[in-house]
């Protein structure tokens, strides 16, 4: 439903824009613009899915930093179920778009003959680790920082909590927490980003086999 309402006119003149408007507007823009600048700009029926994939892992990591709520992109389970299936899909893109001829992707331009078979299987390995290296990428960066948030809101709890006295100067690790759940939505923002500039660049490459 949210990716749908991103999909309306984005430009009403009977309306005046407010801030929902401009951020969604924002998020369009720069989605379009990484789409184009990755794939191409003949190639921008790929923007709904990747808008798409955009949203739910932004709004899967911003849920995650509501207090006794969970963040589903830290279960690697469902990250690695994700990148797999683009991969897979990617994969049946590429067969679809060259046929055999997509297979010549794992054979670097100039490859002596006899180094062919030992590249094949590297250029494979190489491939098929895109699977993993996605998901777990991002599972990663999602559970170190909370675990990072954490500890220190334990340890700010626990030391605050002494006396008055710790209650006091217990304020300048609050800001410090503060400021560190503020990197934690950006880096949220940052690794939504990551992820899809990682999916454009797998569709160009089983586009234009390079």
């Amino acid at each position: 439903l949210i990716a749908f309402n991103f999909y309306t006119p984005k430009y009403n003149s009977a309306i005046l824009p407010n801030n929902g408007t401009l951020i969604k507007e924002s998020i369009y823009d720069t989605v379009l613009a990484i789409v184009k600048d990755q794939i191409g700009k003949k190639d921008e029926k790929y923007f709904p899915f990747i808008l798409s994939l955009f949203l739910f892992i932004l709004f899967s990591n911003l849920i995650g930093m509501v207090p006794y709520s969970f963040t589903i992109t830290s279960q690697i389970i469902l990250t690695l179920s994700l990148s797999i299936a683009i991969i897979i899909g990617v994969t049946i893109l590429g067969f679809y778009i060259h046929k055999l001829t997509f297979l010549s992707l794992f054979i670097p331009v100039g490859t002596p003959l006899g180094l062919v078979p030992l590249l094949v299987l590297i250029e494979l390995i190489s491939y098929l680790a895109r699977a993993v290296s996605l998901g777990v990428r991002l599972a990663a960066n999602v559970i170190a920082g909370h675990i990072l948030l954490k500890i220190l809101s334990t340890f700010i709890y626990n030391f605050i909590k002494q006396s008055i006295l710790f209650f006091i100067i217990g304020f300048l690790p609050i800001l410090i927490f503060t400021a560190l759940v503020g990197l934690e939505l950006a880096i949220a923002v940052l690794q939504a980003i990551v992820f899809i500039i990682l999916t454009c660049s797998y569709i160009r490459d089983a586009i234009y086999l390079h």
